[in-house]
């Protein structure tokens, strides 16, 4: 059934909408948005509706990256051998490619390597410098990765190999050994943006050392990377305000100018990258195009083989190489696709079963890829609004993700109960731990026996933009919506209000039937067209519980019904035969 597990409000931030209506040509309902988003003083809205490069900040403002630079050119002109060692997702991919690509173009003698999510687990460690120094490696730059490898700058200081860190997670207690540390999340760095990733942290020194050999333009050499920066920006869910709102815009000006309309200078378009954007069949690249994506084409190769199938799809130097290992990634995503389906539909079913469920869940799921486990809790938590846990087998023990909602501290509640885990660590909203099987029934218990969640906690809060009908829209204010874009963490997605919307007719839509067309009329009496990408028989099974079975059949048939909803929505132009309508995508609806 559809779960309705929403708490809606409605955001009602004062400004003046006057001066920002007269200043910048806008509708009100624009205006509204920019209020919102506390978008209040000239500067603030044209640097936000309007990004451009000059806002983009300067490489030399993040603490030791000039350091880390002149270690690496004197590196250079000694001939050392230099090894990238990145991470396995979307972020550590692009951070490895932008370090190898600048490495190369400036004649180093330099190679990568992305660790093994099964073999080598998160980040460096200190087997891999000790691989390193087998292989005659003199300097391991890391990159998304190494601000909490202790044992590894232990092992570095021990084999006499320089270590240059480059991150941007938060630090630990302990600092590792390194002979430079770069990460804006350093108390005494100033960088005006502070949750930058760490592609983008990799692109500024890549920009620092290019420049400085005439390879790049003074003041914008990382441009030349600003697609990598813009993909590993949306995927690795960063706040995308400020510096990251810039990034992420001009990469996608980018991305579908080069990469899709073929605009300007094509021979510069990364071959992998584009037969990445050809074989998924995109007309045009979105902040979703690149989240639901290209991002889990990446994602897959680093959770079902290796991710350095994906850095050898952006290094392919011919095109036939490049849309072969496209075509793999493509093939891994759509694996991990049905692998996630098949064992997130096992997942529903167990609980469903139930019947009553815990305040925090923990979910079993053995024969499931233990990569898969943090999707699926993520899932579990979208439909529920329960925290949980997803254990899969892994020889002897469990393994397990877990995923948090708002105003229950995952990591701090597990440190009550640590002594059920072999292994743990992870932050309030996500954690991972590894797990006896014989203790994981005593771990639910207690896990549930400290939880003070309450009823209306487990209630996912929506904030509304207005509450306002959708017959209240034109054209030129839904045009102006696009301006938000792209939308993600402290930049939402614009979404509205309405009560009593009647339901005149509805019916299935889609490849397989499983979505919802319905015709309706808003609290003014406005007839409109609204489309539910929500599963059509969940929807279905949620209104014949609250309105009968008899309404819903009317309603199909077209025929008078009491039906009345409160929805919550994005208006949206339909184009189709020619013609242009506007109509509503429902988000929400009670």
């Amino acid at each position: 059934m559809y779960v309705n597990n929403e708490k809606w409000f409605i955001n009602t931030k004062t400004g003046d909408f006057n001066f920002i209506m007269n200043t910048f040509g806008v509708t009100a309902s624009t205006a509204r948005l920019l209020i919102n988003r506390g978008k209040l003083t000239e500067r603030d809205i044209r640097e936000f509706l309007y990004p451009d490069e000059s806002m983009l900040h300067s490489q030399s403002l993040l603490r030791n990256l000039k350091e880390a630079a002149d270690v690496i050119e004197e590196k250079l002109s000694s001939h050392l051998k230099i090894r990238v060692i990145g991470d396995y997702d979307a972020d550590g991919i692009m951070s490895t490619y932008i370090l190898t690509h600048a490495f190369k173009r400036l004649g180093a003698e330099a190679d990568f390597y992305i660790p093994d999510r099964v073999k080598d687990g998160y980040g460096i460690n200190a087997d891999m410098i000790e691989r390193a120094a087998e292989d005659g490696v003199d300097t391991i730059v890391t990159c998304d990765n190494g601000i909490a490898a202790v044992d590894a700058g232990e092992a570095a200081e021990r084999l006499g190999i320089t270590l240059i860190i480059t991150d941007h997670h938060e630090l630990q207690e302990e600092l590792p050994k390194a002979l430079v540390i770069v990460d804006p999340k350093q108390p005494e760095d100033t960088y005006p943006c502070k949750n930058i990733c760490g592609a983008v942290v990799a692109a500024k020194l890549a920009a620092e050392l290019l420049e400085r050999k005439g390879l790049a333009e003074k003041g914008k050499g990382c441009i030349d990377y600003i697609e990598f920066m813009a993909i590993a920006t949306i995927c690795d869910v960063v706040p995308l305000d400020g510096e990251n709102r810039t990034v992420a815009s001009l990469g996608l000006k980018k991305l579908n100018s080069l990469y899709v309309k073929g605009i300007g200078d094509v021979s510069k378009a990364n071959k992998g990258l584009k037969a990445l954007v050809e074989g998924c069949k995109l007309d045009e690249i979105t902040e979703y195009s690149i989240g639901f994506v290209i991002g889990p084409c990446l994602n897959a190769t680093g959770r079902l083989d290796l991710a350095d199938k994906a850095m050898r799809m952006l290094c392919a130097e011919e095109s036939e190489k490049a849309h072969s290992l496209a075509r793999e990634c493509r093939e891994l995503n759509e694996e991990r696709k049905a692998m996630t389906i098949q064992e997130t539909e096992k997942a529903f079913k167990q609980l469903e079963k139930a019947g009553s469920l815990d305040k925090v869940l923990v979910v079993e799921l053995p024969e499931c890829h233990e990569s898969l486990a943090g999707i699926i809790a993520g899932r579990i938590k979208e439909k529920y609004m329960h925290p949980v846990f997803v254990l899969t087998k892994s020889g002897d023990i469990m393994k397990g993700s877990g995923r948090s909602i708002t105003g229950y501290n995952m990591f701090g509640e597990m440190q009550k109960v640590s002594g059920y885990f072999l292994k743990y660590g992870g932050h309030p909203m996500a954690a991972g731990l590894s797990i006896k099987a014989e203790d994981v029934p005593a771990f639910r218990t207690e896990i549930n026996k400290n939880c003070t969640l309450t009823e209306d906690d487990m209630k996912k809060k929506v904030m509304l933009d207005a509450a306002v009908a959708l017959s209240a829209f034109d054209e030129k204010s839904i045009e102006e919506i696009k301006l938000f874009s792209p939308c993600g963490t402290d930049n939402p997605s614009p979404v509205f209000g309405d009560r009593n919307n009647s339901v005149i007719r509805m019916k299935r839509i889609g490849k397989n039937s499983n979505y919802l067309k319905f015709t309706m009329e808003d609290s003014r009496d406005v007839k409109f067209e609204a489309v539910c990408f929500k599963d059509a028989a969940d929807v279905i099974e949620y209104l014949s519980y609250k309105f009968g079975q008899d309404q819903v059949d009317a309603a199909f048939a077209g025929r008078p019904n009491s039906i009345k909803l409160t929805i919550s929505y994005v208006p949206e132009i339909n184009e189709y035969n020619g013609g242009r309508s506007i109509q509503m995508k429902i988000q929400g609806l009670i």
